[in-house]
């Protein structure tokens, strides 16, 4: 059981550095690459503040 969830835990990191490679890779200019990153990290600084408050 406990493999199962692994597996699944790791298709998922997998699938979301997929989606924010693609999301970088979108940039049209080094100003809209750095915006991307700082947004990226707010949205990891948030989620990370979200899961403290439990």
């Amino acid at each position: 059981m406990a493999a199962f969830f692994k597996r699944v835990g790791n298709a998922y990191e997998r699938s979301e550095a997929e989606r924010k490679e693609a999301y970088l890779a979108g940039a049209v200019d080094l100003y809209d690459l750095e915006y991307r990153m700082q947004r990226l990290d707010r949205e990891s600084a948030q989620t990370a503040a979200w899961i403290k408050g439990f």
